[in-house]
């Protein structure tokens, strides 16, 4: 599903995919790591071409940014030597880890946990190189290995287990041939004049 950017108030973006609403994103870092989080850094994530021609303007340059700041996150999450880190000169650890939580402050409340334990799980084992956890938000801390990810993982896929619908026994070929052949010839018969009756 291709996702969504729209301009808000004060230079604000909205982010919208899979029908959920990421908002306010204040600035390029933190649209960068939405971006790196939801795995929306391709090219093809956004219809840019389709948008109104003040929205390509103004969120055009935004989302180009956005990409290199999520693409410096992607470079260090995916790093082999995990003792250490791989950042630019310009850029501190502490600056990757506030963009990471400002992408996670405006993930909607009632999926917040839910996007968090899953951006721990792809920011890998102790991704900051000082033993912090991945995400520290409200108070809540989420890291790779909590039990609390695979446990909103079940509830999730029972929930859509529980709201999928019943399907319905195919009928078996031979069955639902001789039900057309029967149903065939009634007609058939149906359709045949009476011979008329004697005189």
């Amino acid at each position: 599903m291709t996702a969504i950017l729209t301009p808000l108030r004060a230079d604000a973006i909205r982010l919208t995919h899979d029908d959920v609403h990421y908002e306010p994103v204040a600035n390029d870092a933190a649209l960068g790591a939405l971006l790196f989080a939801l795995d929306l850094l391709g090219r093809d994530a956004f219809d840019v071409a389709a948008m109104r021609y003040a929205d390509r303007v103004a969120l055009g340059p935004a989302l180009d940014a956005a990409r290199q700041y999520g693409l410096i996150l992607q470079r260090h999450v995916d790093r082999a030597d995990r003792a250490g880190t791989l950042l630019p000169p310009a850029v501190k650890v502490d600056d990757a880890h506030a963009w990471v939580h400002a992408a996670a402050a405006s993930v909607p409340e009632a999926e917040r946990d839910r996007f968090c334990w899953r951006l721990a799980r792809r920011l890998g084992a102790d991704p900051w190189g000082d033993g912090r956890p991945a995400i520290a938000l409200a108070n809540q801390q989420f890291g790779m290995f909590e039990e609390g990810f695979a446990e909103i993982d079940a509830r999730s896929a029972s929930a859509a287990a529980a709201d999928a619908p019943t399907p319905v026994p195919a009928e078996p070929l031979a069955a639902a041939e001789s039900h057309a052949e029967l149903a065939v010839a009634e007609a058939g018969e149906a359709a045949e004049p009476e011979e008329p009756a004697p005189n």
